[in-house]
């Protein structure tokens, strides 16, 4: 997948940072915390901002190429677009997709004038790693 045609085709403008940013994201499936992305991209932009990979993965959200969750309050930017849930390990925070099921009903007690647009929903836990490092330590 050629990155410059993605962004393009999204009305996007090429700049070096949007595509270096579209290549980290976009290329594959994956999740996306903006600091940890900010600091793998600045020894090769030092004058990028982190408020430029902000405004970058929004603009990303806006035009569909990433969905944005919260994970114990932190924005994670996700470039599988497609209904899925999300499990994170409590223990060393890995993040893997679900897929996602179809008994999701609205709320019947939705306050007045809500309208849902959408939902995420996070289930948590150990991974296998970290389940086996927390049952060797109970031992």
């Amino acid at each position: 997948m050629d990155m410059r045609t993605v962004l393009h085709q999204h009305g996007l403008r090429v700049t070096p940072q949007r595509l270096a940013i579209a290549d980290r994201l976009l290329a594959e499936a994956r999740h996306a915390v903006p600091q940890e992305l900010y600091e793998d991209l600045r020894e090769r932009f030092p004058s990028m901002s982190l408020n430029t990979v902000y405004m970058t993965l929004s603009q990303f959200e806006e035009n569909g190429l990433l969905r944005r969750f919260y994970v114990d309050g932190r924005a994670v930017f996700d470039s599988n677009t497609a209904p899925h849930d999300h499990a994170c390990c409590r223990s060393c925070g890995v993040l893997i997709d679900l897929p996602q099921r179809d008994d999701v009903a609205v709320p019947s007690a939705l306050p007045s004038g809500w309208r849902i647009e959408g939902y995420s929903r996070l289930w948590s836990g150990l991974c296998p790693a970290c389940s086996e490092l927390e049952g060797v330590a109970e031992a």
